[in-house]
């Protein structure tokens, strides 16, 4: 095995045991799903997370899946995430954060010709992970209540690229989305005289999807644009997906003697994930890239174990970045073969917290470091701020790094 398939295999191994060592994070993700993340993957959330229309450069992009096409090599890549969160409402400040594995891709060339190629991974889709004290009174009796919230959704990928014309790629991709949503609420005494209370809610939530992707370089001859730059045009379609869903509940009493247990567990039921949109735009030459996306899902017609859920609307993001690539040239100066990369996003979330529509906006930089041959490190990092004073004010901190390697399995060597 090479040595990038062993580093590889190292960097799974450590950014999947990392989300053991989370601590917290916003308390928005209370609300929904949790905090969703979006499709972008390794080199694109350096630019502010574009991918629609940004063809593959040393990772694969589960957004869309038309930018396949053009993978002649068989390519992996694996990410791991960093989040914090500074959070602040009107009584309290604390940070939080949280370290873990942020997906796998691999693409397959099957008939490279033809644009004919095979991608598969898993990715996060939704995030909950939250942790929240609230010390209170009653009656004279002071109590602190506990919200609590783990888990989230996940979505594997399957699907198939093709190239049918020299300008225009099409993909499709099966999407099986599954997770479990944990959220417990306690309350505490300090004193054993009176009862602990505690209400864990368990969400087991599975399904499946679909998305379909676009993607067209006959723009450049439409603008007549010289021979060395491409204008790129593409677009993606999400189907809703059914899910089925299962809800548990687990309650437990306890005083100075006695812990008392309940469960009840509940028909199962169905959980409906909206349909979702987006388009994109690239521009460029080998040495530079300018792209912008925007992307929009259909949040208000959600529902979760067959009920609607209130505190939701219609989400959309726009996202807009560059990228430098001084030299390609193996004998150029490392800090010339180096790819620079910035951006920026407004993402308009599906949290309507009580009436209060909750945005985020931020930047993005990174970098993509060559290692050897094919194999490449990219690391970005995002700054950015969330939500109202009156709710919960975030200041988040996102550093990703993802690892991405390719190698000649299944690829036929030409013929002497």
């Amino acid at each position: 095995m090479r040595r990038s398939t062993r580093i590889a295999f190292l960097f799974l191994i450590v950014g999947s045991s990392t989300g053991l060592a989370g601590s917290g994070g916003s308390g928005y993700s209370r609300h929904g799903l949790g905090d969703l993340q979006y499709g972008s993957f390794g080199r694109g959330l350096g630019m502010g997370g574009v991918g629609i229309a940004l063809l593959p450069s040393g990772t694969i992009d589960p957004l869309n899946p038309a930018t396949w096409a053009v993978i002649s090599r068989t390519q992996f890549s694996v990410s791991a995430l960093y989040e914090g969160f500074a959070g602040t409402d009107q009584t309290s400040s604390t940070y939080l954060s949280s370290a873990k594995f942020n997906g796998l891709m691999l693409a397959v060339p099957v008939i490279p010709s033809w644009g004919v190629i095979l991608g598969a991974g898993i990715t996060p889709f939704s995030r909950v992970n939250y942790n929240i004290l609230v010390p209170g009174a009653q009656n004279g009796f002071d109590y602190t209540a506990r919200y609590e919230g783990e888990g989230g959704i996940s979505q594997g990928h399957l699907g198939v690229s093709a190239a049918p014309d020299s300008n225009l790629m099409i993909g499709v991709k099966l999407n099986y989305y599954f997770g479990t949503l944990r959220n417990t609420v306690s309350q505490t005494f300090p004193s054993n005289s009176y009862t602990n209370a505690q209400d864990v809610r368990l969400t087991r939530l599975d399904g499946i999807g679909a998305t379909f992707g676009v993607m067209y370089g006959g723009m450049k001859k439409l603008m007549n644009l010289p021979p060395d730059q491409f204008l790129n045009v593409g677009a993606v379609f999400s189907t809703i997906s059914s899910m089925n869903s299962a809800e548990e509940r687990y309650y437990a009493y306890t005083n100075a003697s006695l812990t008392t247990r309940d469960t009840v567990v509940y028909p199962e039921g169905k959980s409906r994930l909206p349909f979702a949109a987006g388009g994109g735009i690239s521009f460029g030459t080998d040495r530079y890239t300018l792209a912008s996306d925007l992307y929009y899902q259909n949040w208000s017609m959600f529902a979760l174990h067959d009920s609607s859920v209130s505190d939701l609307r219609d989400s959309y993001r726009f996202s807009l970045g560059a990228e430098l690539v001084p030299k390609k040239e193996s004998s150029a100066p490392f800090f010339q073969r180096l790819s620079y990369r910035l951006g920026f996003f407004y993402d308009a979330s599906y949290y309507n917290i009580k009436g209060e529509p909750i945005d985020e906006a931020g930047i993005a930089g990174g970098f993509g470091i060559p290692i050897l041959a094919d194999t490449r490190m990219h690391i970005a990092a995002e700054y950015s701020f969330r939500g109202t004073a009156d709710l919960e004010k975030d200041r988040i901190f996102r550093l990703s790094v993802t690892f991405s390697a390719s190698e000649r399995w299944f690829v036929h060597a030409p013929q002497e």
